[in-house]
């Protein structure tokens, strides 16, 4: 598998002088600025050399070369990342995503952003990443900071922030609809459409899915009981009032889908968001930009593993002002803003005799950039916060960047940053099943974690090449554990923070893009996990070794390639919803896609995904990732 694949590369890579060539020099320089600038490691844009902490950025070129079917999928390849297809929480997440260690259900580590706007649930304190109402037609760019980011955007920053940017409508008239099919009984229609002056724009889209069970892992010829029905609708529109942009964004999403245990229930989700943000110029070096958002989900199951039909709902408003000046010609960026967040929940099943649960959160934070020489900045910043069930906490970063050219940049960053419990932690007051009760803790405090990381990254060859090398050690102390007070006849699960968890770690990547549509990476992670009590699912579930390469190439007669291939070092499915464990050997996963457009306004493509076995083991939820293939077209105008 691994000569293959490198000799594939190989032999991509060797046209890209002459394609750099037949292309004018301007307009590949500004192709190759636009990639490398990013507007979620410091709020503001800037580019990627500048930033404390790094950051990978996914190009709407690569959303649309990667046959990706979900969310996840755009992220499966990426560096420092571990994206793991589950149906954990008997299919409330269809995905673990995690960065930098320890993948698990609730991964409540990492925030995930949709245009800047949290998707974070304030539940249990995990992104339920199926359950994002956003299509991936709509999706600019995926932004991904590693490393603590708190100082900016608060507690559960601590491990990475991960911003899913969407297209702003800027065309006069355009649409696309896409049809899609499959194995596994997929079915995919998605359609969008804008219109823009100069004044005002707008964007809708719509997507409808549905999709099969996954085969089981006791007999693969039988299908599991994890179909999915997912209906979602998005819209964006801005308008321009003077020196003012006021943007709307909304969306709606329902899905209905099969969980695999017990009485195989089912559940029905509906989701839906609006925010409404102001943009004000307040100067020629500085900016307002103020916001609020409501957020909305009700789940329904029926019935769950008990046999009872229970109702669990949330919704969460959310305000924030944020302020950016430079000043000294340039040499000090200022960053400063406050924010509110009211987040509640109603479930007669979940909190016992409290059916409702609210969490209060009030934060100030400030970031201060300062280039004292030339080539030496220093960066800091601070956010406190203070929150019903988080309680009260400090979350700090400072950084030190050396740009001895432009092309080159190395820093040294030192973090802290909290993770605070939420709503479901701390009153939590249920029967899982007849012989598990699980029980909140109201003494629960935020784990503070402390993170060290050296990095560089350079530029080659007109900005075409980048590499990129990261270091890091992090300690978070008091880490939020589910653990056994009693039994054996009856368990009860409690909610304790009395552990400590240390992750060791180096990152490496590297890519060359001849040019739009013309690219070839690999990157290398590397990851150790230790704790002081021993749990298994954080010393043997993150694997020590993740590579990944592929290319994406615009061929001739118009016909467009793409290839990611992975390998995952060995390691234990774990799982905080159930007792079982799954030891999985290392594996390849190949995914491949090949388009063809016989005119601009179409695109006929076939796409395959974990194409080296016709199926494989990921998690502990009683199924397996299976071989799958899809085609369909699309059309623009």
């Amino acid at each position: 598998m691994t000569p293959l694949i490198l000799a594939a590369l190989l032999a991509l890579a060797g046209p890209v002088a002459a394609a750099e060539q037949s292309q004018k020099a301007g307009e590949v320089f500004r192709f190759f600025a636009e990639e490398n600038r990013t507007s979620t490691a410091l709020r503001r844009v800037s580019p990627a050399q500048g930033s404390p902490v790094p950051v990978d950025v996914i190009t709407a070129e690569e959303i649309r070369a990667s046959g990706a079917v979900s969310l996840w999928d755009l992220l499966r390849f990426r560096v420092g990342l571990d994206v793991i297809e589950g149906r954990s929480n008997g299919a409330s997440n269809r995905a673990v995503v995690s960065v930098r260690g320890i993948p698990r259900d609730a991964t409540n580590e990492l925030l995930v952003l949709l245009d800047g706007r949290s998707v974070y649930d304030p539940l249990g304190g995990a992104t339920v990443w199926e359950r994002i109402p956003v299509q991936l037609q709509d999706i600019e760019r995926v932004e991904i900071v590693r490393g603590p980011n708190a100082a900016l955007y608060g507690s559960n920053a601590g491990l990475g922030v991960i911003n899913i940017i969407t297209r702003r409508p800027v065309a006069p008239l355009a649409g696309e609809a896409t049809l899609k099919g499959g194995t596994q009984r997929l079915g995919e229609l998605a359609a969008a459409g804008e219109t823009a002056g100069a004044r005002a724009g707008l964007r809708l889209s719509a997507t409808t899915r549905t999709q099969g069970g996954a085969p089981t892992a006791a007999d693969p010829s039988v299908e599991g009981h994890d179909f999915l029905h997912d209906h979602a609708g998005n819209l964006r529109g801005w308008t321009r009032l003077g020196d003012n942009t006021i943007e709307l964004l909304a969306g709606i999403s329902r899905q209905d889908f099969g969980k695999s245990f017990g009485t195989f229930p089912q559940s029905r989700v509906d989701s839906h968001f609006q925010t409404v943000r102001l943009n004000r110029p307040t100067g020629a070096d500085s900016s307002l930009e103020l916001s609020v958002s409501r957020d909305e989900s009700s789940s329904n199951d029926f019935p769950d593993a008990n046999g009872r039909e229970t109702t669990t709902r949330y919704w969460q408003y959310d305000a924030e002002g944020l302020h950016t000046v430079a000043w000294g010609d340039g040499r000090l960026q200022t960053t400063y803003g406050a924010a509110w967040r009211y987040a509640a929940s109603a479930s007669s099943y979940l909190y016992g005799a409290t059916p409702l649960q609210t969490n209060r959160t009030v934060r100030g934070f400030l970031h201060q950039s300062i280039r004292v020489l030339p080539a030496v900045s220093i960066m800091g910043g601070l956010n406190q916060e203070t929150a019903n069930a988080g309680g009260y906490h400090k979350d700090f970063q400072t950084a030190v960047l050396w740009s001895p050219t432009e092309e080159h940049s190395l820093r040294l960053s030192y973090s802290r940053a909290n993770i605070k419990p939420q709503i479901y932690h701390r009153y939590a007051d249920f029967d899982a099943n007849a012989f598990v009760h699980v029980s909140g803790n109201r003494q629960l405090n935020p784990s503070p974690l402390t993170s060290y990381e050296a990095g560089w990254r350079g530029l080659f060859r007109d900005h075409a090449l980048t590499l990129e090398l990261t270091g890091f050690y992090t300690e978070i102390r008091d880490h939020l554990n589910l653990d056994q007070t009693s039994g054996p006849a009856f368990v009860n699960l409690t909610y304790d923070n009395t552990n400590t968890v240390i992750l060791r770690g180096l990152e490496a990547s590297l890519r060359w893009r001849a040019g739009p549509g013309r690219s070839v990476y690999s990157n290398y992670t590397e990851e150790t996990v230790a704790d002081q009590d021993a749990h298994a699912i954080y010393l043997n579930t993150t694997p020590r070794h993740k590579v990944n390469l592929g290319f994406d190439w615009a061929l001739p007669f118009n016909l467009r390639t793409s290839m990611n291939a992975g390998w995952k070092d060995a390691y234990m499915a774990d799982s905080t919803s159930g007792a079982a464990q799954e030891a999985v050997p290392a594996f390849w996963r190949l995914d491949a896609r090949v388009s063809w457009s016989p005119a601009s306004w179409l695109e006929v493509f076939v796409a395959g995904q974990n194409l080296e076995q016709p199926y494989r083991r990921e998690y502990v939820d009683g199924l397996v990732v299976p071989r799958r293939i899809q085609g369909g077209t699309t059309v623009r105008f």
